[in-house]
């Protein structure tokens, strides 16, 4: 038999768990029969030989429970083979795992994710575009205004500074009053415009953020421009890449990760299980580990071939924000990853690609460029 020490593992857990605790518990809490006594069975026996007939719907139930006890035990037991039960423990581990860990950063410190209500960003238009809103001027306002006008008014027909000829703090004194009294406002005060019913009435809802503004780079132009040789849609096993970027030494490997949102960063695997990424409603395989296993065969084809060349993968972060970025940057650089961003990808800690990929001072080899095509 297939994993006959396995299936008798189960087996055993599965009868203590069906006879000791539930079947047990069911008739000592009913009838206060001990399954595993010698005297209860005794005693139903006892019953049986002496003429007992049944008839009550209890004794019914007493007897049909024993009669498919066995039966139930069996099928039980079948069930409970064919679970995967390492696997779908470390499953449960992993999932409590990951959940802790995205609590901890939603409620701790900066890097929290952001909650379900998301704040509307929207592009703000030219102003040669948009006609301003009427004024709204009330009657108290235009009283207000009056009495501004006529202080500045008294302010602007005073007396001339006579020069100075006292000491160093009339000077002070002069220089302070007219710091805290300029213009006729007292230290503390409030702008009489934000006084305003209507500016005091603004909701929150209304106000709107601005859009981030994307950040538009031609990949393809600033690694030409860095004297890298370019390799444009290539594919690397599973994996679709955007740009192989190539000099003497090095081969940088662009993969763009497009999907949106606000991502929690892991590459720690669990349990043999691959890492995963969490965004508030999904979860997905870390992009950066999909990519490194396509990635590490392709410099082994490449040194099949006699070509020493560090391969470096770039993952270029597009759509989404990475909000533990800063927490996984040391991780990243362990696994010689390079992780930075370009239009809407953030966050803005992470390097744009042109701050990622200077000038290189020593071109890639042409007679090279050949051979590491035939390694896609």
């Amino acid at each position: 038999m297939k994993n006959w020490k396995r299936n008798l593992l189960v087996g055993f857990i599965w009868g203590l768990f069906f006879f000791a605790w539930w079947l047990n518990g069911f008739y000592q809490n009913n009838w206060r029969f001990n399954v595993f006594s010698l005297e209860s069975w005794s005693y139903i026996y006892h019953e049986f030989t002496g003429g007992w007939v049944i008839s009550a719907t209890s004794d019914w139930i007493f007897l049909w429970v024993l009669i498919l006890a066995i039966p139930a035990f069996i099928i039980g037991w079948n069930v409970c083979v064919k679970i995967r039960w390492r696997k779908t423990i470390g499953n449960l581990f992993k999932n409590t795992w990951y959940f802790l860990k995205r609590l901890w950063y939603k409620v701790c410190g900066k890097k929290a994710l952001i909650g379900k209500k998301k704040i509307k960003y929207v592009k703000k238009k030219s102003y040669k575009k948009v006609r301003p809103k009427p004024l709204h001027v009330t009657q108290k306002s235009m009283e207000r205004a009056a009495k501004e006008r006529s202080n500045y008014a008294s302010i602007g027909t005073s007396s001339q500074p006579t020069p100075y000829t006292g000491s160093g703090d009339n000077m002070q004194t002069g220089f302070a009053s007219m710091a805290g009294g300029g213009l006729g406002a007292s230290a503390g005060s409030v702008p009489s415009f934000l006084e305003d019913d209507d500016f005091s009435n603004i909701s929150l809802d209304d106000i709107q953020l601005p859009a981030k503004e994307p950040l538009n780079e031609d990949i393809a132009e600033i690694l030409v421009q860095g004297h890298y040789t370019v390799i444009a849609d290539a594919k690397i096993g599973e994996t679709l890449v955007d740009f192989v970027a190539v000099d003497k030494e090095r081969i940088f490997v662009l993969v763009s990760d497009n999907e949106k949102g606000d991502w929690l960063a892991d590459e720690e695997r669990f349990n043999n299980e691959d890492p995963l990424w969490f965004s508030e409603s999904s979860h997905r395989v870390s992009p950066i580990f999909k990519m490194n296993i396509d990635i590490q065969s392709f410099a082994e084809r490449l040194q099949s071939k006699g070509l020493s060349y560090q391969v470096i993968p770039v993952l270029v972060e597009k759509e989404g924000t990475l909000i533990n970025a800063e927490d996984m940057q040391n991780t990243w650089k362990e696994m010689g990853i390079l992780v930075c961003r370009t239009y809407l990808g953030g966050p803005d800690e992470l390097p744009s690609v042109a701050q990622s990929f200077p000038a290189t001072q020593t071109p890639a080899d042409t007679a090279d460029i050949e051979q590491i095509r035939n390694a896609f």
